[in-house]
């Protein structure tokens, strides 16, 4: 048939690379000589080529599916995903067989948060193409964001035996595999990254959490030192390498890791809490104070906080502080909880009579 011409679908039994869904191509997922030139624009940046050529393409025929689709493209690119979604349709809707059309709408959807309609998009993607492991990948990962992690894993596994070079389906694997506890399997996924790239930080960080959670501290000190000595502003690891230094009891060490924490983020109130905790826990009460109070100015929902504070002021003998401290504990506290138990019990002390009736 000749392309040049409105597209007679019925006259379309042989590829002819006009587009449409009467043509020899559709379902097949071949590219068009049209998908061919626009994905050269694409690969160079030139969207607004890109645009001018699906514009004429639809202007010469109207049912041409591949100029409504890279139109949609186009849109995606540029943020627009409503529009994107409405090129995209108009494509499936010439031609319904074409993977790709399903797979980039899928991409829209998830980036609108349309997650139902991502999976059904992925899924027609799948039926049209089950060879292309991008799908699947893709589909993995809405299921692990959305705490469906036995399918997760089912799809990045699918997505790793398709395509055994693409890292990220290994990392989200891992990702899956931590979140039902299953660390040691995670762990052999995080090393099949760092395998290939062994300054991943972000592998580095999620393998040495899952080292963490099986009490294997020193394997994953060293890959928290590890991103640190990569990345030295890395807040994230700089905190988690200093909680795994207090519950070691190398309280020093911890104290360095969370005051610099707070220099790099003085309003975050977590680090002042627990570099309160390694204050106390090494006897340096009057920091520790100072710590829980300020974790208390950041942050007045934190209990723990009033608690500790009121510990160290009953230690330090600073009995009026620490009887005001306890009450503002217990004005916030579970009141099922031991702490609270404790600190009734330690005001019935301190001011005898005040906790014996809530006790009972």
């Amino acid at each position: 048939m000749d392309k040049d011409k409105v597209c007679n679908e019925a006259a379309c039994s042989q590829e002819c690379d006009c587009g449409c869904s009467g043509c020899g191509s559709a379902g097949t997922n071949m590219e068009s000589q049209f998908s061919k030139e626009m994905r050269d624009l694409y690969e160079s940046g030139q969207t607004a080529d890109m645009l001018t050529a699906c514009d004429k393409a639809l202007n010469e025929n109207p049912e041409n599916s591949d100029a409504y689709f890279w139109r949609g493209v186009v849109a995606a690119v540029a943020g627009n995903f409503e529009q994107a979604l409405t090129d995209y349709t108009s494509a499936i809707e010439r031609n319904e067989k074409q993977a790709a059309y399903y797979s980039y709408r899928g991409s829209a959807y998830a980036m609108l948060d349309d997650i139902k309609n991502a999976v059904l998009d992925y899924s027609k993607a799948i039926l049209y193409n089950p060879g292309d492991w991008v799908n699947y990948a893709n589909r993995g990962v809405i299921y692990l964001n959305n705490a469906a992690y036995e399918h997760a894993i089912d799809d990045l596994s699918k997505a790793i035996e398709l395509e055994p070079e693409d890292m990220g389906a290994y990392l989200h694997r891992g990702d899956a595999f931590t979140a039902r506890n299953l660390y040691s399997v995670a762990i052999a996924d995080y090393n099949k990254v760092l395998e290939r790239f062994p300054e991943e930080s972000a592998a580095l960080m999620k393998r040495g959490q899952a080292y963490f959670e099986l009490g294997m501290n020193e394997e994953s000190l060293a890959d928290y030192n590890k991103v640190v000595e990569l990345e030295p502003d890395n807040i994230q690891a700089i905190a988690i390498r200093a909680s795994i230094y207090l519950g070691q009891g190398k309280f020093d060490e911890a104290v360095a890791d969370f005051t610099k924490a707070i220099e790099l983020d003085p309003g975050d109130a977590r680090p002042y809490f627990f570099r309160g905790m390694a204050y106390a826990a090494r006897k340096s009460y009057d920091e520790a104070i100072a710590d829980f109070t300020r974790a208390i100015e950041l942050d007045s929902t934190n209990a723990l906080a009033y608690h500790n504070k009121a510990l160290c002021c009953e230690i330090l003998e600073r009995t009026g502080e620490a009887i005001a401290t306890y009450k503002e504990f217990l004005s916030k506290a579970d009141p099922e909880s031991p702490e609270a138990k404790h600190a009734l019990e330690r005001l019935a002390v301190l001011v005898p009579g005040e906790g014996e009736t809530k006790l009972q």
